[in-house]
């Protein structure tokens, strides 16, 4: 029991981690582009907080978390491994789920301060557009701090949005993987053919 909550712990450590570098690199390239005269990235950032956040996780969740550049040697499990034993990579896809529960605390929280009263078809369609689809740029710029919607959208929603990311990243890089790798393959076998012999005695005969 208390190696899966190490584990869990660890794996919660490195997201937090890599989806921290994933976002300060996003906000770079946006003020590399708004100091080159085009500011329409960080105003979509802006205006897309969730779709933001789900760019980040899949980001961050292209830095493989199984090798020695990830902090062999940080941990030990029972059987005497360092850091690969965890087998973090496999636990990665169910990074959204361990925390769902952040997920469900910003639902109840905005249920509370909403003084919403029975569970209904309209209260889940005031869930979805308060929490889920609401652009909240006009509230950042004018600097208006106490917005209940934005805050949780930004506290507890967006976080489970980029585990999200996080855990389908694996899915896209092998996806990546397997068209780089058929394309490679193209070009290998175009390649040999332009080789062939039947062609370099067509070359010797012209």
């Amino acid at each position: 029991m208390w190696r899966w909550i190490i584990r869990a712990y660890v794996s919660l450590m490195v997201f937090l981690v890599l989806l921290f570098v994933s976002v300060v690199v996003f906000k770079e390239v946006a003020h590399l582009f708004t100091k080159a005269g085009s500011p329409w990235l960080s105003e979509w950032f802006a205006e897309h907080t969730l779709l933001t956040a789900f760019l980040a996780g899949l980001v961050a969740g292209q830095v493989p978390v199984g090798s020695r550049l990830t902090g062999e040697g940080w941990f030990r499990s029972k059987d005497g491994k360092s850091f690969e034993g965890f087998k973090l990579e496999e636990l990665r896809r169910w990074t959204w789920l361990l925390l769902s529960p952040l997920f469900l605390i910003g639902v109840v929280v905005w249920w509370i301060l909403q003084s919403q009263g029975a569970f209904s078809i309209s209260a889940l369609f005031a869930i979805y557009r308060d929490l889920l689809v609401r652009n909240c740029s006009n509230v950042w710029a004018q600097k208006y701090w106490f917005d209940d919607s934005c805050n949780i959208q930004m506290v507890f929603i967006a976080p489970w949005i980029a585990s999200i990311g996080y855990s389908a990243a694996p899915i896209l890089r092998k996806h990546g993987s397997l068209v780089l790798h058929g394309s490679r393959n193209s070009c290998e076998a175009s390649g040999s053919l332009g080789k062939s012999p039947g062609n370099l005695d067509k070359k010797a005969n012209l």
